[in-house]
């Protein structure tokens, strides 16, 4: 409650806020909670509620100073559009690759644009962006000026200016002056957002920085460093594009021991609340199991029931097409277990998502979304939120995870039903919403996206909840 009435007052004043938290890894987390239990908690969590209340987060002491700097001289930005100037075309292509591994962009110049930019250098210059201005009009104020002010009038959120100024104990930085005047008045022709960045941060000298903050120019060390604070200013500025979310849901969890729910009763009472499940039904005989399975389209699906991790126990049978198939099958699964679930089993799955909830014991509960099926530990590719949340949240993390060019059709595969989907997972964040004082876990893996406009389909599901204790009767 704290942090959310900090954001609110932040959002108010418009002050934009960056937070630096220690404790990502596991031996970080370790040595902060020798310090105090109550500081260092998930760390996906955490994320998730920096993000909730609209604040950026950086992973080091560098990124967070640059970040500050940057905001200092700028407040957020509205886009991640970044325009890039450099004199030499090795740092252009060091802030091409650089920028690829980010969320910011480095938009292509439209003609009339380009045309313009090309007015003003030598005609050896390739007008792309990146730009490599070379070094014709080196030592040319005016003529630098002109170039920056028709490069940085193009739709950019932010131009970045690569300068690195030599030792003025062993060089003459005068050149280097220059350009620095010109991009400044450059940057206040255009009405842009200017930045300054050293690919090294000792090649930023204190004297240099303190002249371009002065003149309305964010001076920073360090290409990652750099782009970092581009991209937390950009998220910031997103974040203001819309009002602060619900408070966290404070769910106090109920004493009591936990009980874990078999696959059927999961998936039953997940569809009480809208999630499609496949068809199917309970069998506690191989001829129940025969029954239900010719009731059923094939094939079927055959799971023996309360066991937790079924592929390691060889707990489920796949593919079953006629009685003898599923006799056989039922015969070796009551061996694991002693109740089945037959099922119709779902075709056409064309992207699988594990969909999770768990309670954090500083956050509550926090719905996981991410890459499903067997590789889900090893792929590591998930998202936190925060409940209660909202269809343009989930939209926003199915967006972020490497799996999306899956869900949106992938060499020629057909799109998923990415509406299904998020119908489907916010579903399950009321179910958990609802349920939020005896809810400890919940386990949706894989949720079957079947292609556009076909749906999505619980395939399994485990739920762990807090057993209330028994009221004692009264004394007679």
């Amino acid at each position: 409650p704290g942090f959310e009435a900090l954001a609110q007052l932040a959002r108010a004043r418009r002050v934009p806020v960056v937070a630096f938290k220690a404790g990502r890894s596991e031996q970080g987390k370790a040595a902060t909670l020798s310090h105090t239990a109550s500081v260092a908690g998930s760390d996906a969590g955490a994320q998730a509620f920096l993000r909730h209340l609209g604040f950026a987060r950086v992973a080091t002491i560098p990124e967070f100073l640059e970040t500050l700097k940057l905001l200092h001289v700028h407040q957020p930005l509205s886009g991640r559009r970044i325009g890039s100037l450099s004199c030499s075309g090795g740092e252009a292509s060091i802030m091409a690759d650089a920028v690829a591994g980010t969320k910011l962009t480095l938009p292509p110049l439209a003609p009339d644009h380009a045309q313009a930019v090309a007015a003003t250098t030598h005609p050896l210059v390739t007008v792309v962006n990146p730009l490599d201005y070379h070094t014709f009009s080196w030592g040319d104020e005016d003529a630098l000026r002109n170039t920056f002010r028709a490069f940085a009038s193009g739709d950019f959120d932010a131009a970045a200016l690569v300068l690195d100024y030599p030792r003025s104990d062993r060089c003459d930085d005068a050149d280097w002056r220059i350009t620095a005047r010109a991009f400044a008045k450059a940057m206040q022709d255009a009405s842009q957002k200017g930045v300054a960045v050293a690919t090294l941060s000792e090649n930023m000298p204190e004297e240099h920085a303190a002249w371009l903050m002065a003149h309305g120019i964010a001076p920073l060390g360090g290409v990652a460093e750099a782009l970092t604070a581009l991209e937390c200013s950009a998220a910031i500025g997103a974040a203001w594009l819309s009002p602060l979310p619900q408070p966290a849901l404070a769910c106090e969890r109920t004493a009591g021991s936990t009980v874990v729910l078999d696959e059927a009763e999961a998936k039953a009472m997940l569809a009480e609340w809208g999630v499609a499940i496949p068809q199917g039904a309970v069998a506690k005989t191989v001829e129940e199991a025969a029954s239900i399975a010719a009731a059923l389209s094939a094939p079927v699906a055959a799971k023996a029931l309360g066991i937790a991790h079924k592929t390691e126990r060889r707990a489920v049978r796949l593919g079953l097409r006629d009685a003898a198939q599923v006799r056989a099958a039922a015969e070796a699964l009551f061996g694991i277990g002693s109740r089945l679930l037959v099922e119709r089993q779902v075709e056409g799955v064309v992207a699988e998502l594990l969909v999770g909830v768990q309670r954090d014991p500083q956050l509550g509960l926090l719905l996981t979304i991410g890459s499903g099926g067997q590789l889900v530990e090893l792929l590591a590719d998930t998202e936190t939120l925060l409940l209660p949340t909202t269809a343009a949240e989930v939209r926003d993390a199915l967006s972020r995870l490497r799996c999306a060019p899956l869900l949106h059709g992938y060499r020629g595969r057909p799109a998923a039903d990415v509406d299904a989907a998020a119908a489907a997972i916010l579903a399950i964040a009321r179910f958990a919403a609802a349920q939020g004082q005896t809810l400890e876990e919940l386990d949706v893996n894989p949720l079957g996206i079947a292609a556009m406009g076909q749906g999505a389909v619980a395939l399994d599901a485990l739920i762990c909840m807090a057993r209330r204790p028994a009221t004692p009767e009264p004394s007679p």
